[in-house]
């Protein structure tokens, strides 16, 4: 059953990826911004690491992304990936990675600005990667919303501001190396995201 529920969503964003690239108006981009994701960690957790604030592990950490998509100018879907990293005092360090199938409304509000608003759902895989634990990861599901501002710099190029929100459903065990006992866990439930990005539309 899990492994059908990761395989459906996978089938799902690829098709709707060939759909988007075989079509005319593609953009093509990159982003940089900040993440900050917060977790829900197990009372085991709390004994194993007292000194770990989860919330604050990938906390205003940079993030980078990339996108590929169809632009119709009152309204556009990509395909996209986010990737951030970071740890917490070098006492534990998580990974987060997405990529996701997005859908967004147009409004113009000046002849070189759009408005946009939209929402995203896809895969996001976590890895918990801490000194003492055994490596460990999973892929979940997410779903989120997102708006912001595009503002055209030439008839090709143009800037991109904007926030996403997302729930995710992933979560990952700290087992500690060498100890028989019992694993803590954290389940990534949502993040937050600041971005600025450049599309170029062929």
């Amino acid at each position: 059953m899990r492994i059908a529920r990761k395989i459906v969503p996978i089938a799902a964003i690829s098709l709707l990826a060939t759909g988007a690239l075989a079509q005319e108006n593609l953009f093509v981009g990159g982003t940089v911004g900040q993440i900050s994701s917060n977790y829900d960690e197990s009372n085991r957790a709390k004994i194993q690491m007292p000194g770990v604030n989860f919330d604050r592990i990938i906390d205003d950490s940079g993030s980078w992304g990339l996108r590929v998509g169809n632009d119709q100018t009152t309204a556009r879907y990509y395909l996209s990936y986010d990737y951030v990293s970071d740890s917490y005092h070098s006492a534990a360090k998580l990974r987060q990675q997405t990529i996701g199938l997005s859908y967004d409304l147009m409004l113009p509000v000046a002849s070189a600005t759009r408005l946009f608003a939209g929402a995203t759902a896809g895969l996001t895989h976590l890895d918990q990667k801490s000194n003492g634990y055994r490596n460990d990861s999973d892929w979940g599901l997410h779903a989120g919303l997102q708006a912001g501002v595009l503002q055209n710099l030439s008839d090709n190029l143009e800037l991109e501001a904007g926030y996403r929100y997302a729930k995710h459903d992933a979560d990952v065990d700290f087992k500690p190396r060498g100890i028989r006992s019992r694993s803590g866990s954290a389940d990534l439930s949502s993040t937050e995201q600041l971005y600025v990005g450049l599309n170029w539309r062929f």
